[in-house]
């Protein structure tokens, strides 16, 4: 009987320090908002301007298609910067988010341009 109890008491010291001590698991969705002001960068129409409600993990993909929907699929090819248009910040990777821009909360303001399609009516 001794011998059972020595067996019984080792098992229970085997137990690591960690047990039960998990991390809490990180959220996936993400609190902060953005509102950005989606603006055509020339010329300037506000016809053409509509806010998207998203947060600093957004895509720059999912804005491109945003914008490429408002047009009715009609355009492609679009350069995109955040907060100034100029072409030397164009930003080249689609798969950058908002936060990768300098947008951490608040608004922003996405400025686009394409270029027109020869005959796109017709298309």
């Amino acid at each position: 009987m001794g011998k059972k109890a020595k067996a019984a008491k080792e098992t229970t010291q085997e137990r690591s320090q960690w047990e039960g001590k998990h991390p809490e698991p990180k959220s996936r969705v993400d609190e902060r908002k953005v509102v950005a002001t989606v603006k055509l960068a020339a010329p300037v129409c506000s016809l053409l301007e509509f806010k998207l409600e998203c947060s600093p993990s957004t895509k720059i993909s999912y804005v491109v298609d945003r914008i490429i929907d408002r047009h009715g699929g009609s355009i492609s090819d679009l350069s995109v910067c955040v907060n100034r248009f100029h072409p030397e910040e164009v930003i080249t990777g689609r798969d950058k988010t908002l936060e990768q821009c300098g947008v951490f909360g608040g608004e922003c303001i996405i400025y686009y341009d394409f270029v027109p399609r020869a005959g796109a009516l017709l298309q």
